[in-house]
């Protein structure tokens, strides 16, 4: 009684333990740490190694160890393209040799080297387990065992019962320890595959986080289309919307040709009427010209004799007033004589001889009466003619005003005239200058757009170009999304037939439990009766742990069938969706041939539109030829200039806006040709870049996206390591080696961020050092 008290309590105790055994590396090996994963990447990078950084850029290791301007292990990288930010030199240090914007520096666990997964540890787990199948002891071993000590248990004598019963019961405890071992060997088997379950486990969960971390990007190359097909849709609306304002505005050109030819023929007929009345005018001011001059010479005739008159009237005014003075000296004398006459009357004697000096002064005054009365006649004649002379004086003056008036207002008319003619030759030569220019800009302008035609069209041909590729990267995915499918095939055929080597063990333990048990109570009913009860405690705990391994061993396959079911179901999916994308990318190129279309006809339109701009200024040019010398253009020639002058600028705002729309087509396409590029990277280095991760890794990577963070700077949300600054070289610095740059190597520009620095082909929004 107190043996068996003291044995059922340690065989308690063994099964307590194993099964603590099993629990602890189940959690051992599913627990697998992020750190370790590091190291062992770290131990696997040597010098010369592929290796890819951050996903996207692929290299060769050139650098291996601690750096000057950050604390940790770093990583040197030569890059196949020039996407870097260094020649090898950092913060004046040189680290390795390579062309400048070829190097770039990330921490160790950021690298990931290129290569195909390794296929041995599944032989190596199915060669485990076929060992481990081969050492376990067979069941017809212990089934022998069991029917000889039941054989030998089954034939007792009564005779000598006690010597045989004590032979018996030693025989029975060698074979119940032997058991005991065997049971052990099963347990530790069992421990064995519970660890490889486990393992399994471990890569199915690595392959259900790859395929949570391509089902995200794919939601995000979905969000993209989706915004692309949206974005598209409304740049295809404003170009219909374009093209309508476009054929309205050509009609509207139309009609205003028509008028502007109605306008030239009207001018035309004005320059005519204006060169017919100067030519009349310029007629008419010669012959004012003329009268004036002989009007002028007849007034200086009129003038000289003028004065000559007035000088004679002078003379016989002064001759009159001296005659006039000599015949009132006379008439006193003769009133003298009288009173003589009348005095000497009475004295006869004296009186002849007075008579006779009285006769002689009467013939003298009669004379001077004569010529008195003759002098006053010439002095009214010449008073006549004065009168006459100052009113044709009077007539002369008021013509030669009237004609001076009319002079200054023909010469006013001439100046007049004259600044008109200036004005208009002033015009001419600046409409004629204007037209060269124009028609400098035109050609130039023609000659960009020819080159942006022949852009846009290379373009395109590289769309189609990328387009071929991408459909040639699709293939590769859907081969290996084949491979994927054939791997899992191949899991499945091993979890069956693991299911199947578990459930044969399982029912061989079975067995070797229940013939355990059936010698356990067979021995303890042979010594005492009463040890029933203790070996019935005893077999509860062996129940317990069977019942727990049962139910832990069928949660682990039915989990197991539902992750690889699960996984095959997403890579369908994804594989759905890849088609999709690749339809729908199809439907963008031809919407950007349709877009080409479209500006070759706008093309088409300007040019129709320029021909007859051409036509029209060569018109204006003819008319201008037929005035001979005669450069004469209305200010209304201005006025269709500048419509003109407008009607280029709208088909240049037309053409710069489509440039800006296939541009941005090309942007998009980059950026789908990029994140595709990702997905076949991740896709193709699938097994490597989840070697170090857990399932913890997938759990972080469905929240939110990490924060930012320089392993240099050691600082957040500023910018990431490969963005850093310190390890960044300007791309027109000198570099640190003998490298001086060459002068005949044109600046790289970039047209989608419109500024120097990199190249169109090399941008990217996410840039990296």
């Amino acid at each position: 009684m107190p043996q068996g008290h003291h044995r059922a309590p340690g065989t308690g105790i063994k099964t307590g333990g194993a099964l603590n055994r099993i629990l602890t590396s189940s959690e051992s090996v599913s627990n697998l740490s992020d750190p370790d994963s590091t190291k062992k990447n770290r131990r696997e990078l040597r010098l010369g190694d592929r290796v890819l950084v951050g996903g996207t850029k692929a290299g060769v290791v050139r650098f291996l160890g601690e750096t000057d301007f950050a604390k940790g292990d770093w990583c040197g990288v030569e890059l196949d393209e020039p996407l870097g930010k260094n020649d090898g030199a950092v913060a004046g240090t040189r680290y390795f040799q390579c062309m400048p914007r070829y190097g770039l520096f990330a921490p160790v666990h950021k690298v990931t080297r290129i290569g195909f997964p390794c296929t041995t540890p599944t032989k190596a787990k199915s060669s485990r387990r076929r060992s481990i199948l081969k050492r376990s002891p067979s069941a017809s071993s212990i089934s022998s065992i069991s029917s000889a000590t039941s054989s030998i248990s089954g034939k007792p004598s009564r005779a000598g019962l006690l010597t045989e019963t004590s032979a018996r019961y030693a025989r029975k405890i060698s074979g119940t320890t032997a058991l005991q071992e065997a049971l052990k060997e099963k347990q530790q088997h069992i421990e064995q595959l519970l660890a490889e379950r486990d393992l399994e486990r471990c890569e199915v969960a690595k392959a259900t986080s790859h395929a949570g971390e391509v089902q995200q990007e794919l939601t995000l190359l979905r969000k993209c289309r989706d915004q692309y097909a949206v974005e598209m849709e409304a740049k295809m609306d404003q170009l219909r919307s374009m093209v309508e304002a476009a054929d309205r505005d050509k009609v509207e050109l139309l009609n205003q040709l028509e008028e502007e030819k109605r306008k030239v023929e009207d001018l035309q007929f004005r320059v005519e009427e204006a060169c017919i009345t100067k030519g009349d005018l310029e007629t008419q001011t010669r012959l004012e010209h003329v009268h004036i001059k002989e009007l002028e010479q007849s007034l200086l005739f009129e003038k000289t004799k003028a004065e000559k008159l007035q000088r004679d009237l002078e003379d016989t005014r002064v001759a009159t007033v001296s005659e006039r003075s000599r015949i009132m000296e006379l008439e006193r004398e003769v009133a003298d004589l009288q009173l003589r006459l009348r005095a000497s009357q009475q004295k006869e004697d004296a009186v002849s001889l007075s008579q006779q000096q009285i006769s002689s002064l009467k013939a003298q005054v009669q004379s001077q009466e004569k010529k008195i009365s003759e002098l006053s006649v010439d002095q009214e004649s010449k008073q006549k003619e004065l009168q006459s002379v100052q009113k044709d004086k009077t007539s002369l003056e008021q013509q030669l005003t009237s004609l001076r008036e009319k002079l200054e207002t023909a010469e006013e008319e001439n100046r007049k005239a004259a600044k008109t003619m200036q004005g208009l030759e002033q015009i001419v030569e600046r409409s004629t200058k204007d037209y060269q220019t124009l028609k400098e800009e035109n050609h130039s302008r023609e000659k960009e757009l020819r080159a942006q035609l022949t852009q846009a069209t290379e373009k395109s041909e590289r769309l189609a170009f990328s387009l071929e590729q991408l459909t040639l990267d699709n293939r590769t995915l859907e081969t290996q999304l084949e491979a994927l499918k054939q791997q899992n095939s191949k899991y499945q055929e091993e979890l069956s037939l693991s299911k199947e080597g578990s459930s044969s063990e399982n029912q061989r333990i079975g067995i070797l439990c229940k013939e355990i048990e059936e010698l356990k109570l067979a021995s303890h009913k042979s010594q005492h009766p009463d040890e029933h009860n203790e070996d019935h405690s005893c077999q509860q705990p062996d129940m317990k742990t069977r019942e727990i391994v049962s139910n832990v061993e069928s949660e682990g396959d039915t989990n197991f069938q539902k992750s690889t079911g699960a996984l095959i179901s997403d890579k369908d999916r994804e594989l759905e969706t890849l088609r999709n994308e690749i339809a729908v990318l199809r439907g963008e190129n031809a919407m950007a041939k349709t877009l080409q279309s479209a500006v070759e006809t706008l093309e088409r339109d300007k040019a129709q539109l320029q021909s007859r701009v051409h036509s029209l200024e060569q018109r204006l040019m003819g008319a201008q030829a037929s005035e001979e010398g005669d450069k004469e253009l209305p200010p209304s020639g201005d006025a269709a200039l500048e419509q003109l002058r407008e009607e280029k600028e709208f088909a240049e705002g037309q053409i710069n806006f489509l440039n800006s729309v296939i541009v941005d087509l090309q942007r998009k396409n980059e950026e789908l040709k990029i994140k595709l590029k990702k997905l076949a990277l991740s896709e193709f280095n699938g097994n490597d870049g989840t070697d170090g991760f857990d399932e913890g890794i997938s759990k972080r990577e469905k929240k939110a996206t990490p924060r930012l963070f320089c392993d240099i700077c050691d600082c957040f949300d500023l910018h990431d390591t490969e963005d850093c600054p310190t390890q960044a070289q300007s791309p027109d610095s000198v570099p640190h080696t003998t490298y001086h740059g060459n002068p005949a190597v044109e600046r790289p520009y970039c047209d989608i961020c419109e500024a120097f620095g990199h190249a169109t082909e090399s941008c990217n929004d996410d840039q990296t050092f």
